[in-house]
């Protein structure tokens, strides 16, 4: 990460302005596709899947878009052979080919304009009294699984976009590439995305998230503060032997790993201002009177920039290494996630601004508002941002009911066409679609 992934591009104009004609029109397009987009919304928050397994939900949406007459890339095609972030340890059949993204060429020079949405649920099991989603019978078929942040909701934004902008690119300039992104959660995707190349000739990347804070009626274009997070499965094999007989032949790998976890913990005491390390899983061992062999635990880390988490990568890894080697343990890292820091720069959130003021949807526009978690949109905003394009990640304003990441998770539903109309106007202020 860090490195370009394409030639630096000539600058290509993207921040133009709006006609006053397109944006009347996209208003009443995007108000009138809200029942649509409702239905879409349930459809996929009744059948969640996690991240690298969204099959179904990966059909669905190629399906909406090839009949809307998008070109469509899917499957082993999408992302190829490329690394795959976070798969399961047990191989799961279709796991690591899902996700896709719908392409449009209008023929004439312009930019290209890459607007992505990401696709997976979480592990969690959805409550069933006192919450909506049960109550209307929308709520999660899946046991054990549910969309708690509200990507349920951007894939019908997404494909709202997608239903709108299709007539109208045949006004416009450039090309138009709509990302429907796999394992967001646990900033995986990403990484495979540009990996694969679907970056390297953007020129205008945006991406969208609901809620985070942000009320109804609210937009903020000054995100930042996103913060660049990495995580570890670590893997520790010592050596078996009887408890009670003979535990100086063992190598406790149970030993190690509970002691590099307190460990690691105590490197955020002594870093960098907004650094965070947790270690959220630990697993070793098969019986009382056997000296554990094996140990995983699994560590993420977090920081306020790019240069503050490699150092304290580092650091991490080389305690591991030490511990190991004083246990006597073998140990390997495995990289599960990663993401970047991020800042929407300046000319994007004045140019977004000025979009939005053409709408007239939000009475309140948010220039300086805080993220304070990892997404790995970041990954694809760098990539382009490094080759010489613009980029900018939004935070939707939805009212929540329940916090994200939680059972009694949801959203207030009037934003999808709010979140289709400003997407729609800023691709059609890009490509100069009047």
């Amino acid at each position: 990460m860090g490195e370009p992934v394409g030639p630096l591009a000539p600058e290509v104009p993207v921040f133009r302005e709006l006609d006053a004609t397109t944006a009347a029109r996209i208003s009443t397009e995007a108000k009138a596709l809200q029942p649509w987009l409702v239905d879409l919304r349930r459809h996929f928050h009744r059948h969640p899947e996690l991240g690298w397994r969204e099959v179904a939900t990966t059909a669905r949406i190629v399906e909406e878009l090839s009949q809307l007459g998008y070109e469509v890339v899917s499957g082993k095609d999408f992302l190829g052979d490329t690394p795959r972030l976070g798969l399961s340890r047990e191989p799961i059949p279709g796991e690591g080919d899902t996700g896709c993204i719908a392409i449009h060429d209008t023929g004439r020079p312009g930019p290209t304009v890459c607007l992505r949405v990401d696709i997976d649920a979480l592990p969690i099991t959805e409550a069933t009294t006192g919450h909506v989603p049960a109550d209307a019978g929308y709520a999660s078929t899946v046991d054990g699984v549910m969309h708690s942040c509200g990507h349920d909701g951007h894939i019908a934004i997404g494909l709202g976009v997608a239903r709108l902008l299709r007539p109208m690119l045949a006004g416009g300039f450039g090309k138009l590439k709509l990302l429907f992104q796999p394992a967001e959660e646990g900033v995986r995707g990403a990484n495979s995305v540009v990996a694969a190349g679907w970056m390297d000739d953007v020129d205008l990347f945006a991406a969208i998230h609901l809620g985070l804070g942000v009320p109804s009626g609210s937009v903020a274009f000054g995100v930042h503060g996103f913060l660049a997070s990495r995580k570890y499965a670590v893997l520790l094999t010592g050596r078996a032997a009887h408890a009670g007989k003979a535990p100086e032949e063992g190598r406790n790998a149970l030993l190690a790993a509970c002691q590099m976890v307190p460990g690691l913990h105590a490197l955020a005491q002594s870093s960098a201002r907004g650094v965070r390390i947790n270690v959220g899983v630990l697993e070793a061992g098969k019986a009382v009177n056997i000296v554990p062999e094996k140990a995983r635990f699994e560590l993420e880390m977090r920081a306020e920039t790019n240069d503050a988490l490699d150092r304290l990568e580092r650091r991490c890894l080389r305690l591991i290494a030490s511990m190991a080697e004083a246990h006597e343990v073998e140990h390997a890292t495995v990289l599960r996630g990663r993401s970047g820091a991020w800042r929407n720069p300046n000319d994007f959130v004045a140019w977004a601004s000025g979009i939005d003021r053409m709408l007239g949807t939000f009475p309140s526009v948010l220039t300086d508002h805080p993220f304070g978690a990892g997404e790995d949109a970041t990954t694809l905003a760098g990539a382009v941002d490094r080759r010489g394009g613009k980029a900018g990640i939004i935070v939707l304003g939805a009212d929540l009911v329940g916090d994200h990441h939680t059972p009694e998770f949801d959203f207030d539903e009037n934003v999808l066409w709010q979140g289709v109309q400003l997407l729609t106007a800023l691709t059609a202020g890009a490509m100069e679609i009047v």
